[in-house]
């Protein structure tokens, strides 16, 4: 009885400590989403999220997308650029590749699709916390695995913890949309893992983590307004761990590894957090509250 004492006072401590940190989803979708809600695109002329290229979506006699010329395919970089220790010098941790400002740098992967920047699939179907009713005054972090289909990016994984790290839910989520792409490297989901399942719905998995998280629950993850606009859920108490100020003044999106080594040392922390696994993300996430001054 002791122990449950001093942990739910812990908890406590942890999430009045965070309130000053805390954003709305709209604060975060203004400056730091990749959703962007102007979106010009229709059901076949779209923006590609990848290569970011203008291209018409063409679909075959059984409404599968057609894969693309193998001679005009879809390159890009896997993971986000991010700025290196030298000015103006940005670094892709993907393929290692240094580049300048003005000067582009060749990128290290195809795919015969291409990848819609943000259809219409992400404006309905949305529930909010707040229509639920009851408390949770806890923290928890919230990491979902992306796989890319004819919708664009959905969440095909989710996983949700609490402070000590351990995994209160976690599920397969099935894509509304066909799926183009695992993206195996990044998500460690295949099409074995999905035929296998068990696969839950979109719908059957809001409202099981809505179990979870009220209207007063503190969300913490890396681009966590990203993850919870793929899962159709609107909360408004986040905590995006993914954002730092530079030592040149730019505001830009980090790994998780770079994060660490600007501010603090983490243990077992492995290259950048979308290449780790769903449970060491997360956990990586959770154990930031031990370190005060991230949010100093």
């Amino acid at each position: 009885m002791a122990t449950e004492h001093v942990d739910s006072l812990h908890q406590i401590s942890i999430y009045c400590k965070l309130q000053p940190h805390i954003r709305s989803k709209k604060q975060l979708d203004e400056f730091y989403s990749r959703f962007d809600p102007n979106s010009g695109n229709t059901a076949e002329s779209r923006k590609c999220e990848r290569c970011k290229i203008d291209y018409t979506l063409r679909m075959d006699s059984n409404g599968v997308p057609e894969p693309l010329d193998k001679f005009n395919l879809c390159e890009f970089h896997t993971s986000s650029v991010s700025f290196n220790k030298f000015p103006d010098e940005y670094y892709y941790a993907c393929c290692n590749g240094y580049t300048y400002i003005g000067r582009k740098i060749k990128p290290c992967k195809t795919h015969n699709y291409h990848v819609s920047e943000n259809p219409a699939f992400f404006k309905n179907g949305i529930v909010s916390s707040a229509s639920i009713s009851g408390s949770n005054k806890v923290v928890y972090a919230l990491d979902c695995e992306m796989c890319a289909t004819v919708n664009g990016y959905e969440c095909c994984q989710v996983t949700l913890l609490d402070e000590a790290g351990k995994v209160v839910y976690e599920s397969l989520v099935k894509p509304e949309g066909f799926i183009l792409d695992y993206e195996t490297e990044l998500s460690g989901i295949t099409k074995e893992t999905m035929e296998n399942g068990p696969c839950k719905s979109l719908k059957e998995v809001q409202n099981d983590l809505l179990k979870f998280i009220k209207e007063d629950t503190i969300l913490m993850g890396y681009g966590i307004n990203d993850e919870l606009t793929s899962l159709k859920l609107h909360h408004d108490k986040l905590i995006n761990s993914v954002i730092f100020e530079t030592r040149q003044r730019h505001r830009c999106i980090s790994s998780v590894r770079e994060l660490a080594k600007n501010i603090f040392v983490l243990e077992s922390l492995r290259e950048e957090m979308r290449r780790e696994k769903k449970e060491e993300a997360s956990c990586t996430c959770v154990s930031w509250r031990n370190f005060k001054t991230i949010f100093d």
